[in-house]
């Protein structure tokens, strides 16, 4: 079922194509403009923009978070409700600011989990693996490999978190407001479903990520452009799961046509 999902999505985006570009090319666009403005103006002023970082990202950060908000929020009402999008997608009316506020409170949540659960799964689970040992004695692909399975299972962990309390997020952008707990609750009758896309999530971001890092090196250019359309894409798989587990859980939409 998890994998049915994940196509379900893939066919939500391309077989919308017009509106998925719609909602975030224009937005994304303006961010990047911005962004690049922004250098610019610290450049031309002081002659130098990297000293001038931290205050640059005082401006693109709620940018950032505002753009970010702005796509996802009109992508959740374009499915969900049907609202189409022209050229640049609707600000007025729409909640984005309180996506935003929603956003934040969920990755406050998320980094108080994932913290510890870094340090924790990560200092025993390679003790546990490398055995009484020095890391010395046992290090090379081994220990790699242990360190890479420990990692993707804490990425799956926070994923699979993420996604059951991210429908709140969804509730937001619809103007329907949905606690965090109400989401947790809600999501329970099909977390292992949940669990399995959030394995299927992170591979699809941990493989491509290892390909282009490669190929980086005999052709960025076009690894660049490559690796700019598939993080647009994830974002929007990323989107487009959590309308869909929305759906199924509040409004009783079928997981899968």
């Amino acid at each position: 079922m998890a994998f049915k999902i994940l196509l379900h999505t893939f066919r939500m985006i391309f077989g919308n194509l017009g509106q998925a570009l719609k909602v975030s090319v224009g937005p994304y666009l303006i961010l990047l403009l911005t962004i690049g403005a922004l250098f610019f103006a610290a450049t031309s002023m002081s002659g130098e923009s990297i000293g001038n970082l931290p205050i640059l990202m005082l401006f693109i950060l709620p940018l950032m978070l505002f753009v970010t908000s702005w796509v996802a929020v009109s992508w959740h009402r374009f499915i969900l409700l049907e609202e189409y999008t022209s050229v640049l997608p609707a600000v007025a009316g729409r909640p984005i600011w309180s996506y935003v506020g929603k956003g934040i409170l969920l990755a406050l949540i998320i980094m108080l989990i994932a913290v510890p659960t870094f340090y924790l799964i990560g200092a025993l689970g390679l003790g546990a693996f490398l055995g009484p040992q020095s890391y010395s004695a046992q290090s090379g692909s081994a220990g790699l490999l242990a360190t890479l399975i420990i990692l993707l299972a804490v990425f799956v962990f926070i994923s699979f978190i993420s996604l059951r309390l991210g429908i709140a997020l969804v509730g937001t952008a619809l103007g329907k407001p949905l606690g965090f707990g109400a989401a947790w609750a809600a999501t329970g009758k099909i977390s292992g479903v949940i669990f399995g896309v959030a394995v299927l999530l992170v591979l699809i971001n941990a493989v491509p990520a290892q390909l282009f890092s490669r190929l980086a090196v005999i052709a960025p250019i076009v690894v660049a452009v490559f690796n700019l359309a598939w993080q647009w894409l994830t974002i929007m798989l990323g989107v487009s799961v959590l309308t869909t587990i929305y759906g199924h859980v509040i409004e009783e939409r079928p997981l899968v046509d």
